[in-house]
């Protein structure tokens, strides 16, 4: 579920950056790979960790609110595989959508099919690619 939250985060940020009044496309990919990368680090990282690894430890706080400290220091390290294994797999994700590029598979052979009835269409729809949204991509990389 988070891979698909991530997946769909960067179009809702990039719509909002266009809302907000940017005046060029690299204004707009440099917003959108700000936020995302601070959405990430925020909402993926450090949530994510401190919600599972205070999870785990409820029922020893609420016997013994005094050793918070030491059990969150235990259990943090636990909790950080998740990230490790969140890092993973994306990277795998990435490079493999990266050189499969179904998106433009699709929109290239089933969608020009339909709707690239001449030879004009077809040919601008080759000879235009689409451009490649450096604020998704970037922050997924640094």
């Amino acid at each position: 579920m988070l891979a698909v939250l991530m997946a769909l985060l960067p179009i809702y940020l990039r719509f909002m950056a266009k809302m907000a009044g940017l005046p060029t496309y690299s204004a707009i990919e440099l917003r959108t790979q700000s936020f995302y990368f601070w959405f990430q680090v925020i909402q993926v990282f450090i949530v994510t960790t401190f919600t599972s690894a205070a999870s785990a430890a409820v029922p020893t706080i609420i016997k013994n609110p005094g050793s918070v400290t030491s059990l969150l220091a235990e259990n943090l390290p636990k909790a950080s595989n998740f990230y490790i294994d969140y890092f993973i797999l994306q990277g795998l994700t990435f490079s493999s959508g990266a050189l499969l590029q179904i998106a433009g598979l699709i929109v290239y052979k089933v969608l020009g099919k339909l709707f690239g009835s001449t030879p004009r269409k077809q040919y601008n729809r080759w000879a235009t690619l689409s451009d490649l949204g450096w604020g998704t991509v970037y922050p997924i990389l640094r």
